[in-house]
């Protein structure tokens, strides 16, 4: 269970950068708000400051570390 929720842990400001990168709209001057991953992180940390990369921990590491989980016992049996 502690490797599925470092996995959730260290994974989860990408996904929420990649989720915000694919939610943006082009504001009125036809620029988009974020650049790359980078730039969209920057930002959010600038905001928000670094708890904001890790909004919604809780259900990510209820869905994400159950899956990290199988996938590592499997990949044991399996060696």
């Amino acid at each position: 269970m502690l490797g599925g929720t470092a996995a959730a842990f260290a994974s989860l400001p990408f996904d929420n950068a990649k989720t915000k990168m694919q939610k943006q709209v082009a504001g009125p001057d036809g620029k988009m708000p974020y650049k790359n991953l980078i730039d969209c992180m920057a930002k959010e940390i600038a905001n928000n400051g670094p708890k904001g990369l890790y909004v919604g921990l809780p259900t990510f590491v209820t869905r994400i570390a159950p899956h990290a989980m199988i996938v590592l016992l499997i990949s044991d049996q399996l060696k």
